[in-house]
């Protein structure tokens, strides 16, 4: 049966797009923190910009679901992309103000192995959003969405090593409070990036 989009519905997924391709800013202004050696307070200013635009797009997403009669997919279902989208960007916003806070280097390698894969994972999101209105395309959605998972699972063990090696290494305690913080905020991103991607696949499964 597949989605049913029509051309009078595609703000919906023009505003869940922009949502995702938000998280890709965000994810990128991280991998120039590594890159530096610090996170600035441009850099943070910049994700906490992107994340009141995801509040913005989200609230417009839920006023045009109360005031749409025919939606392309269920409106529960735009709804938790939409808030599952925006979850996704508080923690990536929450994770700059700590890192900042914290004065923490953001170049620390296993925080640097975080970012990449939730760069990563947000990529593969943003490609999921883009061509979910394409019936023709669903296989490679599902792919993307599966690739989440995979990150998620990789999230998983570098949680462990980097914890394990904070505990081995790290003499300061505040560091070891501070860095196992941001590194189970990082895990939480990924995890949050993986209930997207079966929010996603639900969709799909509800219209295949």
């Amino acid at each position: 049966m597949g989605i049913n989009f029509m051309p009078k519905e595609e703000k919906f997924f023009d505003f869940l797009s922009q949502q995702a391709e938000n998280l890709t800013k965000a994810a990128e202004f991280f991998k120039t923190a590594i890159k530096d050696g610090k996170l600035d307070e441009d850099e943070v200013k910049k994700i906490h910009a992107l994340e009141q635009e995801g509040d913005t797009l989200a609230h417009e997403i839920t006023d045009m679901l109360n005031r749409t009669f025919i939606t392309p997919i269920d409106r529960e279902d735009i709804y938790a992309l939409a808030n599952q989208l925006d979850d996704v960007l508080d923690m990536l916003n929450a994770m700059a103000g700590r890192v900042k806070l914290y004065k923490l280097n953001p170049s620390d390698q296993y925080f640097a192995q975080f970012i990449d894969l939730i760069d990563q994972a947000a990529a593969a999101l943003a490609s999921a959003v883009k061509h979910m209105p394409d019936t023709k395309r669903q296989r490679r959605v599902l792919d993307y969405c599966i690739e989440i998972n995979r990150l998620e699972n990789l999230g998983d063990t570098v949680r462990e090593k980097a914890i394990s090696n904070l505990f081995e290494t790290e003499k300061d305690p505040m560091q070891v409070i501070k860095w196992k913080e941001i590194y189970e905020v990082a895990e939480g991103t990924l995890d949050k990036c993986e209930h997207v991607a079966k929010v996603i696949e639900a969709i799909l499964v509800k219209h295949g």
